[in-house]
């Protein structure tokens, strides 16, 4: 084979763009305008990106390849927007919030809601989520109970809420296929490629003849920090596939949890909430139990 073939030179065919945090059957990005659900249509995935954030914007159909082949993909400016972006529907199976984040709240649209703004204006949608609501931003687990309170006026009586605890930090690259006619040669190619930390979802040697693919990587820190794994030295970095899988169940695990995740070293978890009404009061719970008294 010709040295200089794409495949071979790979300073000529992969092109990496570094993002920040940015981290389908239907991939056509459309915005948010709000109607009301009160008989509005049920859709199975609803995916819901911060549409201002160049980053995620781009990285954002990767990830739904990559994890959620068959989501609708939505982009949103800001908390109206999103709740507009809801407001459509009557009922969504599973709904992926794809936007920064941190401890128990959303960044969006350059602005930080409080919780309960969140909380009202998600309420005011009409809409029922009723499998689970995933939260694909940095660190917004490190709080289940304010992510909770945020979401549970939208949450059927068995839908689950997961998110992380770390950084959720991504990249790009383009692999250039333009002088490529043999899907095999293409398929070869795919077959041989590593990559760390690259997600699922390559396009299909076919689909990839007479194109520059783009596609993506994804990682987890425990500090803010965008170099690249393979120059971070001793960073704690962790794959999707390295977070502990963090189950709560009641109160109690998210009172637990919270203190967990508050000390100086947070474990990188995947934090999955199985009854949201409950821990969306967990706060109360602990005030209002009763006061051991000392013999």
């Amino acid at each position: 084979m010709d040295p200089n073939h794409p495949v071979t030179d790979v300073a000529r065919f992969l092109n990496a763009t570094e993002l920040t945090q940015t981290p389908v059957a239907d991939t056509k990005a459309a915005k948010g305008s709000g109607s009301s659900a009160a008989k509005g249509p049920s859709i199975n995935t609803l995916m819901l990106y911060d549409s201002g954030d160049s980053g995620i914007g781009k990285f954002a159909p990767i990830l739904a390849r990559a994890y959620y082949p068959n989501a609708k993909l939505v982009g949103v400016g800001s908390l109206a927007e999103l709740a507009a972006a809801l407001s459509k529907y009557g009922k969504i199976d599973t709904l992926i919030i794809d936007v920064h984040s941190g401890p128990g709240f959303l960044l969006i649209g350059g602005a930080s809601p409080t919780t309960k703004k969140v909380r009202q204006a998600l309420a005011k949608t009409g809409v029922i989520v009723q499998s689970k609501i995933v939260f694909e931003g940095c660190q917004i687990m490190q709080d289940p109970i304010d992510t909770c309170q945020m979401v549970e006026s939208i949450c059927g009586p068995n839908a689950q809420v997961s998110g992380f605890t770390y950084f959720s930090i991504s990249n790009t690259f383009e692999i250039d296929f333009t002088e490529f006619d043999d899907p095999a040669e293409i398929q070869a190619f795919y077959d041989d490629f590593t990559m760390d930390y690259i997600v699922p979802g390559l396009p299909s040697a076919k689909a990839s003849v007479g194109r520059v693919i783009t596609h993506g990587r994804r990682w987890f820190r425990s500090d803010f920090n965008e170099t690249l794994p393979e120059d971070a030295g001793g960073a704690r970095i962790k794959s999707l596939q390295d977070l502990k899988d963090y189950q709560i169940k009641n109160a109690q695990d998210a009172l637990k949890a919270k203190a967990d995740f508050s000390g100086p070293v947070v474990p990188g978890a995947k934090v999955t909430v199985t009854d949201v009404a409950v821990v969306a009061q967990a706060n109360s719970q602990k005030s209002s139990a009763p006061v051991p008294v000392a013999p």
